[in-house]
């Protein structure tokens, strides 16, 4: 089997259990063997090996059956960079670099400011940060050592030296109250969300994913007790649900935060919210 008929044979296999056959293809065999998507379009005639070829349905058969493909290939890139994932946090995804690029845009002509990400699960809002701004002091908490010890793993990984890791149950063992700013990507779905029972989400852990009847706990948690770790001009900013808009925008509000904004993912969709401690 050559690389063209590996990719024809598995997309039609895929073509009723993911909507995304055609990339997801793409991504297993360019795992397999060692390549970019690249090399797939330049070599289509290569013959696989036995030993890949058998590595290869196999990965598309538990793909077929619904593991996403960050979990088979056990990576994902975010803000173009290579982060390790496992089912014990979410997966990165595109529409939480808005919250990345939000802060490099803001604040790119501040030298040393300090940031906590909260909830950092693979590390991919403080490591990318990190990356972009050396001279920040980082802080990144999780509530687990195992998702700890996975953000630790990205950050060794991506020679983010500036950042400290926290075991703390949100602000519980937050010792600092002096951060320009808190970011986070908490859960925000709600418990009797639809989407719950498809796609990826099926296979990562609901602590990460549910908060509440409204998917509000953990966001107004967060706008409730930030304050009282904010510098006087901090900023608290987080992510939220494609539907959350105004509940957000008015838990900030009446948590007495100001300069409220509120930005859209590549999907046109507003997914994240800012404000200001006032």
């Amino acid at each position: 089997m050559n690389i063209q008929q590996a990719l024809q044979l598995a997309q039609q296999s895929l073509s009723e259990a993911s909507p995304t056959a055609v990339l997801d293809t793409q991504v297993l065999l360019s795992y397999v063997l060692q390549c970019n998507t690249a090399h797939l379009a330049a070599w289509p005639e290569k013959n696989l090996n036995e030993e890949q070829e058998v590595q290869y349905l196999q990965l598309i058969e538990q793909r077929k059956q619904g593991s996403p493909v960050a979990h088979l290939t056990r990576q994902r890139e975010f803000w173009s960079l290579n982060f390790s994932v496992n089912d014990s946090t979410l997966i990165p995804r595109p529409e939480t670099e808005t919250l990345v690029e939000y802060i490099l845009s803001k604040f790119n002509d501040k030298e040393n400011l300090t940031l906590l990400d909260m909830g950092t699960g693979t590390g991919a809002i403080a490591i990318s940060i990190a990356s972009e701004k050396p001279a920040w002091k980082i802080y990144a908490s999780d509530l687990t050592e195992d998702v700890l010890a996975l953000a630790k793993h990205n950050s060794e990984n991506h020679q983010t030296n500036n950042i400290t890791f926290i075991q703390s149950n949100w602000f519980t063992d937050i010792a600092h109250n002096n951060f320009d700013i808190i970011v986070s990507n908490p859960p925000y779905i709600a418990s009797d969300d639809p989407h719950l029972k498809q796609g990826d989400v099926r296979f990562e852990p609901e602590s990460a994913l549910i908060s509440g009847e409204i998917g509000m706990d953990d966001i107004e948690h967060l706008c409730s007790h930030a304050k009282s770790y904010l510098k006087d001009d901090g900023y608290l900013i987080v992510e939220h649900g494609y539907n959350q808009k105004q509940l957000v925008a008015e838990c900030f509000a009446k948590n007495g935060f100001i300069n409220i904004e509120q930005k859209q993912d590549l999907s046109g969709h507003t997914r994240m919210t800012a404000g200001k401690r006032s």
